[in-house]
């Protein structure tokens, strides 16, 4: 029976060999090197288009992985102590803004300002009185002279002397008036200067009456103020909510020792403002809002480097959102997309649902 199947097997496996390597040749005049090739090649294909599916199921698994590791689901003990409230998510228009810093300005230096112009204007009109008057004092011995001839040309030289004198103070008193015009210029720029030097200046009487203020406003290094701002906000206590309107006054040409950025004067009303006040300004960055959503500081956790907030699903369910794609601003962050309207967004109890979100993690690692 051995010997029987051992023929049966070797007489199977020649008309194999003959079928394959003779037969199929001579019909479809392949080599038998072009036939296995054709095989080998084929097997290849089916190798790889599997692989190619191992591998698209693998990612379509690890993104469903990815989505579930973000959500969160508690259990009826997790939800009495996570302390979650929420707010519902709303579209706004939001004005991009930057922080800056802002310092109450010392105005006296104004009054001695004017005190100093109007000193000046006071010399220009005493001397112009008495050049005046030596321009007459000489016009009528000049007369006399060329008249009766009962003035010496002695008197009259001294005349025109005293009236090149009187010239020469009157000219050297206008000059310190243009001078010190041109530094009242140079350190307060044109609008605050023109406060000064206009009678009457209802800007000057505001300041001066303490009715309104004037701060100093440093941008951040690299920062500029846009053309089209002409009101930023500014507060004394840090909150944004709380900041009252200042206006734009001209840029200020002395720069602060602290921060080397670009500095304007705004004027704001007093209140209870006081001469030395460091602010807080916020600065619009142009006059184009931006619509999107606005996740305010309690609402936002920190994972791996990035921001994350959380959006309930439902009574015990909660998903974990990226917040890296929006703009970080006074207050939060703003974000453009990702979210609509109406979504419950978790304002309270964002650090317990992070700490739980990755302690079901760990929990089912250890069960594997």
């Amino acid at each position: 029976m051995v010997l029987r199947r051992k023929l049966r097997f070797w007489l199977v496996f020649i008309a194999v060999v003959l079928v394959v390597g003779v037969v199929i040749p001579a019909i479809t005049h392949f080599s038998w090197s072009d036939f296995m090739t054709t095989v080998v090649s084929d097997y290849n294909e089916a190798a790889e288009r599997a692989a190619s599916y191992g591998e698209e199921d693998d990612d379509d698994e690890e993104d469903e992985t990815s989505l579930q590791a973000m959500t969160v689901t508690l259990d009826d003990d997790a939800i009495d102590y996570a302390g979650v409230e929420t707010i519902p998510v709303s579209k706004k228009l939001f004005f991009s803004e930057l922080m800056a810093y802002a310092k109450v300005v010392d105005t006296r230096d104004l009054l001695r300002w004017r005190s100093r112009i109007n000193q000046l204007q006071s010399t220009i009109r005493v001397a112009q009185v008495g050049e005046q008057a030596a321009k007459q004092e000489l016009e009528r011995l000049r007369k006399l002279a060329n008249n009766t001839g009962s003035v010496a040309s002695k008197n009259v030289n001294y005349a025109d002397a005293s009236w090149q004198e009187a010239r020469a103070n009157l000219q050297a008193a206008r000059f310190q008036l243009e001078d010190a015009k041109t530094e009242l210029l140079q350190g307060w720029g044109n609008p605050i200067a023109s406060w000064v030097l206009d009678k009457p200046s209802k800007e000057f009487d505001r300041i001066v009456s303490r009715q309104d203020t004037l701060i100093l406003v440093t941008l951040p290094v690299g920062a500029s103020l846009s053309a089209d701002v002409s009101m930023i906000r500014v507060s004394r206590e840090g909150d944004r909510d709380s900041a009252r309107k200042a206006y734009y006054v001209s840029p200020a040409y002395l720069a602060t020792q602290q921060i080397q950025g670009e500095t304007y004067y705004f004027r704001i009303s007093t209140g209870k403002l006081r001469l030395g006040m460091r602010l807080d300004a916020w600065i619009p960055k142009n006059d184009e809002p931006k619509t999107g959503f606005h996740i305010p500081e309690q609402a936002i956790v920190w994972y791996a480097g990035q921001p994350w907030t959380y959006i309930q699903q439902d009574e015990a369910t909660f998903k974990r959102r990226a917040l890296a794609d929006g703009d970080i601003v006074v207050g939060g962050i703003f974000i453009e997309s990702g979210f609509e309207a109406g979504e419950e967004l978790v304002i309270s109890g964002s650090q317990m649902l992070l700490a739980e979100e990755f302690r079901w993690q760990i929990h089912d690692e250890d069960d594997d």
